[in-house]
C-alpha cells in the first residue's frame, strides 16, 4: 500500500515534517552554544588584565629581576606574557564577533517574524482578490531581491565574506548558527592558547628562579 502513488504526497507531507522539526531542534541546541561565549570573555579579560599587570611589573623591576633569572630567563618570561596578550586580545575580537552575531541573529529572527505575519495577513487578502478576478499572481517573498538590496548597503569587503560564508554552508538549514558556533569555537581556541602561554610564563619563571 505504501507503494501506492496516491500516497505520495502524505509520503512528502511526513518527511518534510520530520526535517522541520529535526533542523528546528538542531537550531535550538546550537542557538544555546554562544551563550557560553560570555563567561569565556570573562575569564580572557581577567587573564588579559593579570598578563598586563605583571609585564609592567616585570618591565619597572628589570634590573632587580634579572640577577635572579638571568637574560634569557628575563627574555623568555616576557615572550611568554606577549604571546598570553596576542592570543587573549584575538579572544576578546572573537568574542565580540559572537556578541554581534547572536545580538544580529536575535533581532532579525524576531523582526522577520513581525514581518512574515503581516505579509501572510496581506497575502491572504491579495489571493482572495485574485480568486474573485480568476488570476494567478505571485505572493511569494523575492529572498534574491532581500539579499540584493542587503548587500548593496554593505562595505565590499562585509558583503564578499558574507557570500563567501553563504556559498560555503549553501543548502544548510543550519548557517545562520554555524558561522556563529564557529566564532565561538575560534574564542575558545584563543582563550586555550592564552591560557597556556600565561601557565608558560610562570612554569619558565621558576625554572630560570631556581636554575640562576
Amino acid at each position: 500500500m505504501i507503494d501506492d502513488p496516491r500516497t505520495k504526497p502524505l509520503q512528502d507531507w511526513n518527511r518534510l515534517s520530520r526535517e522541520n522539526a529535526e533542523n528546528a531542534i538542531i537550531s535550538s541546541m546550537l542557538e544555546v552554544m554562544p551563550n557560553a561565549s560570555e563567561p569565556l570573555d570573562s575569564f580572557s579579560t581577567w587573564l588579559l588584565v593579570a598578563a598586563a599587570a605583571v609585564g609592567s611589573f616585570l618591565i619597572t623591576n628589570a634590573d632587580k629581576l634579572l640577577p635572579m633569572i638571568q637574560h634569557v630567563g628575563f627574555l623568555t618570561c616576557g615572550a611568554f606574557l606577549c604571546c598570553s596578550c596576542f592570543f587573549g586580545l584575538l579572544s576578546k575580537m572573537a568574542a565580540v564577533k559572537c556578541k554581534i552575531g547572536k545580538d544580529l541573529g536575535n533581532t532579525v529572527r524576531t523582526k522577520f517574524a513581525e514581518h512574515f505575519a503581516r505579509f501572510r495577513e496581506e497575502e491572504k487578502k491579495i489571493k482572495e482578490g485574485a480568486e474573485f478576478w480568476g488570476i494567478t499572481l505571485e505572493t511569494g517573498i523575492r529572498l534574491e531581491r532581500i539579499m540584493k538590496e542587503f548587500f548593496s548597503a554593505l562595505p565590499a569587503w562585509a558583503s564578499w565574506l558574507a557570500n563567501r560564508q553563504l556559498k560555503k554552508y549553501e543548502g544548510n538549514p543550519q548557517v545562520g548558527y554555524l558561522i556563529q558556533v564557529k566564532n565561538f569555537q575560534w574564542q575558545g581556541a584563543w582563550a586555550l592558547l592564552q591560557a597556556l602561554s600565561f601557565l608558560g610564563f610562570l612554569a619558565s619563571g621558576f625554572y630560570f628562579a631556581a636554575a640562576a
